[in-house]
């Protein structure tokens, strides 16, 4: 049996069901990040017209990359809401996540 690759799958080889939409906007989510693969370009897109029994991982085979124009995209709940819901049951302010930083920019180049 050949395994999906957007599904995580237990000690057994059994497939773990991921989220849906349907459970993230349960959690109070409103975003998913899809990521393109080959130029790791990222966007977040709002889950608002989702159905939602539409699994997280599968959003991204509703789009392509506004950049290099590829398929090749994984997607997956947003990370920034993700750390506002936990800081908010911590009771504490949400701080920003770290700064995502490309190595080999243009930037770096230059030095």
């Amino acid at each position: 049996m050949k395994r999906n690759p957007r599904r995580a799958y237990d000690k057994d080889g059994k497939e773990i069901q991921p989220a849906t939409v349907g459970s993230e906007r349960a959690r109070g989510c409103k975003l998913a990040e899809v990521w393109c693969n080959d130029c790791v370009r990222y966007a977040e897109v709002s889950l608002y017209g989702l159905p939602d029994d539409l699994p997280i991982p599968d959003i991204c085979l509703r789009y392509r990359c506004s950049k290099c124009g590829g398929k090749n995209l994984s997607s997956r709940g947003s990370i920034s809401e993700h750390y506002e819901k936990a800081q908010e049951s911590r009771g504490k302010s949400m701080r920003s996540p770290p700064a995502i930083v490309a190595i080999g920019t243009a930037a770096s180049r230059r030095s």
